[in-house]
Parts: C-alpha cells; sequence; structure tokens
C-alpha cells in the first residue's frame, strides 16, 4: 500500500515531512508546520500520479478547487511542473475542471475562473491544452443551462484526480450543510450560507470589503460529483478558521450533510493534509475524547465574523453541528 504520508521524493524535489498522522475511517489527515510543506506534499503525489495514469492511459482528468487553500498547492505544482518534462507532457493530456464559481464574469476579480487562470492556468499555459481546460460559464446569458453542460461534460469525461479544500462551516465546493449528500452527481445552483460570507470576507478581504459584496449564490458540484473521482483525492487545509470544519468533519465516523465535507470518508482513500494552525482541535480531540469548554470558545473566536459575531451564538451553532456528528464536548 501507498504511504501517504511520506510521498518518496519525485521531480528532485524532496517532500516534507508531517509532524503528525491521524489515520481515521475511510481518511487521513497529515498535519504539517508550514501551509507550504503541505501544498508541496500534495502537489508532489498529485503529480506523480498524474504522470503514471497518462503513460498507462494516454490521458487523465483533475478537478481542482479555486480558493486561498490551495495557493501553496499551485505554487509547488507550477515548480514540479517547471523542472519535469515529464510532468508537462502529463499536463498536455490533462482535462482540467473547477469545482464551483459565482455567477459573475470571469475578469471580475472575485470570479473562481479568474482566480484559477491567475494563479494556476497561465503559470502553466506553455504546458496546457487549452482545449482541455474546462471552466464553467458562469456568466452564459443563461446560466442554468450552462451548469447542465457543464454536468454533463464532467461525467462524459469523468475525474481521476481532485485536489480539494473544506469550508469553514464543513462545505465541500460549495456544497453547503444542509444539502443533501445523497443526491445524483450534478452540477447545481446553491444558496450560500452567512457562514459563506464571513469565510469569503476573510479568504478575500480586498475584494469582498463588505458583506453585502459577497454573492448571495453560486454554482457547484455536488458531494456525490466530487465523490465519483477515481484513484485520489488530496485535502489542503491550511486555516486556523478551519479548526472547527476539520473536527467535526474528521472527529468521528459520522456522515451527515450537517458537515458536507464529512462524505470524503465514503472515499475509503481521502488524504488531508493540513497545518498545525488548522489541526490543533482534532488532535486535541483525539488526545483527550472531549472538546474542552475553553477550546469551544476558541474554535467560536476562530469564526467570528460580519455575520456572526455573537460567540454564544456560535458555540451554540457549533455543539448542535458536534451533537449530530457525535462528538462530545463539556456542557
Amino acid at each position: 500500500m501507498e504511504d501517504i504520508h511520506s510521498v518518496q521524493p519525485v521531480f528532485e524535489l524532496q517532500s516534507p515531512q508531517p509532524s503528525a498522522v491521524v489515520p481515521l475511517s475511510g481518511v487521513t489527515v497529515v498535519v504539517y508546520k508550514t501551509a507550504e510543506e503541505m501544498g508541496r506534499a500534495s502537489a508532489i503525489r498529485l503529480a506523480r500520479e498524474q504522470c503514471r495514469l497518462v503513460e498507462e492511459q494516454g490521458k487523465a482528468s483533475f478537478i481542482i478547487m479555486a480558493a486561498p487553500s490551495a495557493f501553496a498547492f499551485y505554487r509547488a505544482y507550477v515548480q514540479l511542473a517547471e523542472m519535469s518534462p515529464q510532468l508537462q507532457r502529463a499536463c498536455s493530456r490533462t482535462h482540467y475542471f473547477q469545482f464551483d464559481d459565482y455567477p459573475l464574469p470571469a475578469h471580475h476579480p472575485a470570479s473562481f475562473r479568474y482566480l484559477l487562470l491567475k494563479h494556476f492556468f497561465i503559470p502553466l499555459a506553455s504546458y496546457c491544452d487549452p482545449g482541455r481546460v474546462h471552466l464553467f460559464d458562469a456568466d452564459a446569458e443563461d446560466t442554468d443551462a450552462a451548469a447542465r453542460r457543464y454536468q454533463e461534460l464532467l461525467l462524459t469525461h469523468g475525474l481521476d484526480l481532485q485536489i480539494m479544500g473544506i469550508g469553514e462551516n464543513g462545505h465541500w465546493g460549495f456544497h453547503e450543510p444542509g444539502i443533501p449528500v445523497d443526491t445524483p452527481p450534478q452540477f447545481m445552483k446553491v444558496a450560500l450560507t452567512a457562514e459563506n460570507v464571513d469565510q469569503q470576507m476573510r479568504d478575500h478581504p480586498h475584494i469582498f470589503t463588505k458583506p453585502e459584496d459577497v454573492p448571495r449564490s453560486a454554482y457547484t458540484c455536488s458531494v456525490s460529483m466530487f465523490l465519483t473521482t477515481r484513484h485520489v483525492i488530496e485535502g489542503n487545509v491550511p486555516q486556523a478558521s478551519k479548526a472547527f470544519a476539520l473536527l467535526a468533519a474528521f472527529g468521528s465516523d459520522v456522515v451527515h450533510e450537517a458537515v458536507p465535507a464529512s462524505a470524503l470518508k465514503r472515499f475509503g482513500k481521502g488524504v488531508v493534509r493540513t497545518t498545525e494552525a488548522a489541526a490543533w482541535a482534532l488532535l486535541e480531540y483525539r488526545n483527550k475524547h472531549i472538546v474542552t469548554r475553553d477550546a469551544l470558545v476558541k474554535l467560536a473566536e476562530s469564526l467570528r465574523g460580519p455575520q456572526s459575531s455573537d460567540v454564544s451564538a456560535i458555540i451554540s451553532r457549533i455543539c448542535s453541528v458536534f451533537d449530530t456528528m457525535k462528538i462530545s464536548y463539556e456542557r
């Protein structure tokens, strides 16, 4: 079996060693000191698998999140491509897809197409085949029809590889809490939560300077679509504000729509790479088997924002999710 938390050196780039490895049912959480180490480890593993798939089957498909959580991954992957003719060839034979997007023009700085182009596809322009870079037409005249076409494209090509993130409220892509996780695979329109507004303002403070700047709807793959991935799903979760989401998703064996990312456990071989700053609550819970009152307050403080500023109310919401996920806490 592949040793996923100690990735072998490839492309002349040494994979960093983790500070902790947490094997769980269906998923392994791997902790690093820094986001750069986290992203580099994922880039090495995914690039290696991508090269293998192209060598064996002549092509590959890769679905990529568009978020600050992936910035370290983007940098490491581009570095690998610049130094490896093998990966350059694999990039030219790979179909790339995006997770989700707001219904905004591609040139809008909040558009996820803009983010992916700026940080990923433009740096890789010499290696990728433009005809295999499939971005969602989020500002089409009929966006719902465009979503149906994108869904069909995803299902036709299928997904081999995935780099995912996890939202502060446990969302996967924009599959938000409360949306059933057992639907048929789809690319769908969703309403966004107040918690997501706070996260987007944290992620993009220069773009979203006030809550009303954040779009209230988006298009996304469903969890069931993400789980059609055939080979590798790697998660990157570097931010301290994701400590609650990591614990809620992976602190127990429960899979529930209250925490859509918890469904990664159904994949059976998922890897979530994170940082010590984000993993502290999960590691503490694994040690103490209970979330202390101090930890609840610390988690709530990390989630405060313009839409959710009352710490007591946030603690109440956290405890409700923990009840659903069967995670014990001090009452």
